[in-house]
C-alpha cells in the first residue's frame, strides 16, 4: 500500500438496502443493493457485510489489485440473514490466488462463522465450492467484547479481548471492537466500531431499541465521528405492524445519535418498499431531531481525515 492509502480513513457505501435487493427506477438515487460498507483505514481494506452491494465492490477491488503479488482484505459479518450474505459467492477476490482474506463473524445457532459461510458457496446451493478456490481464507468466530487490530503494514490481524487491549491506540494502529446485541431475532447481530487516527465509525445495523437503550451500547457508540445506524421504518409503520422485527425507526436512530453524542448519523438498511422520495422525507424528519443526519446512498463516501 502506498503512503496515500495508509493515511486514509474512508467510508464508502456499496449496498444500503434491507431485507432484499430492489433494483429499478424507484430506488435509483439511494440504491437497491443490500448491506455492504467498505472502510479503508491505514492501508487495510475492511468490508462490513456481504449483501448484494459486495458484487460492485468486487469489481473495484479487482481493478485495484492490478499486478500486486498479494492483496489483504477483511470481511466482517454482522449476522446470518440472507440480505447480508447473498453477495458472498460473487466476491471475485475469492477466485484469485493473491487474495488473503480474513473473515470475521459470530457463532449463531451453534454454528461457527466458517460453518455458516461455507454452505453459501458449495454444492448443491452453488456450483463452485469455496473450499477449492485458490485464495487464502482464515475464519475468525468472534465473541462479545472482541478486539481486532493491525499495526500499520501488518498482513494479519491481532485478535484479543477489549479488556486485554490498551485503552489508547498507537498512532499507526487500526482497532475494531465488536459487541453482540440480541435485539435482532432470532439469533442477534454484532455491532462493530472501527477506530483509527483519532477517529471512529460505528456500524450498527439490524438493531431495534424497544424502550430504553442499554447503557453498554450507548457507551460503545459514544462520541463516534460517524454512526451508521439501522433506520428501516417510519414510526407509523413500526407501530402498526413492524414491532419485534429487529429494526429501528428513524426516531430510534436519532435518539441513539443524540444520547451517544456522535458527530454524524447515517440512516441505513432502508425498507425495500420505500422509494427514493420516501427516504428523502425520512431524512428530512431525522434532521429535525438530529441535524447532522444523512440517508445512506450507494456510492456515498465519507473521508474522516479530509
Amino acid at each position: 500500500m502506498g503512503n496515500v492509502e495508509e493515511s486514509r480513513f474512508l467510508v464508502r457505501f456499496w449496498g444500503v438496502r434491507g431485507s432484499y435487493p430492489t433494483p429499478g427506477p424507484r430506488t435509483l438515487r439511494h440504491g437497491g443493493n443490500t448491506s455492504c460498507v467498505e472502510i479503508r483505514a491505514g492501508g487495510q481494506t475492511l468490508i462490513f457485510d456481504a449483501g448484494s452491494g459486495i458484487i460492485g465492490l468486487s469489481s473495484a477491488i479487482m481493478q485495484k489489485m492490478n499486478d500486486r503479488a498479494e492483496f489483504n482484505v477483511s470481511l466482517f459479518i454482522t449476522h446470518g440473514h440472507s440480505d447480508h450474505l447473498l453477495g458472498f459467492p460473487f466476491f471475485s477476490p475469492l477466485f484469485d490466488p493473491r487474495t488473503n482474506l480474513h473473515l470475521f463473524g459470530p457463532q449463531l445457532a451453534g454454528h461457527n462463522i466458517e460453518e455458516l459461510m461455507v454452505p453459501l458457496m458449495s454444492p448443491p446451493y452453488f456450483p463452485v465450492d469455496v473450499r477449492q478456490l485458490p485464495s487464502q481464507r482464515t475464519f475468525h468466530t468472534i465473541v462479545d467484547d472482541q478486539c481486532i487490530s493491525w499495526k500499520q503494514g501488518a498482513k494479519n490481524p491481532d485478535v484479543t479481548t477489549i479488556a486485554a487491549k490498551a485503552p489508547t491506540l498507537a498512532s499507526d494502529e487500526i482497532r475494531i471492537l465488536a459487541r453482540f446485541t440480541h435485539s435482532h431475532p432470532l439469533n442477534g447481530a454484532i455491532i462493530y466500531r472501527v477506530e483509527y487516527a483519532g477517529r471512529s465509525v460505528v456500524y450498527a445495523t439490524d438493531v431495534e431499541w424497544n424502550s430504553d437503550i442499554e447503557q453498554a451500547f450507548l457507551d460503545f457508540m459514544a462520541g463516534a465521528d460517524v454512526l451508521i445506524h439501522d433506520a428501516q421504518y417510519t414510526t407509523p409503520d413500526y407501530q402498526k405492524e413492524k414491532q419485534g422485527f429487529g429494526h429501528s425507526t428513524v426516531f430510534m436512530a436519532t435518539e441513539v445519535a443524540r444520547i451517544a453524542g456522535v458527530k454524524q448519523l447515517i440512516l441505513f438498511h432502508h425498507e425495500p418498499t420505500y422509494d427514493d422520495n420516501q427516504l428523502d422525507l425520512m431524512e428530512a424528519e431525522a434532521r429535525t431531531h438530529f441535524a447532522q443526519t444523512r440517508s445512506a446512498c450507494e456510492g456515498m463516501e465519507i473521508d474522516l481525515l479530509a
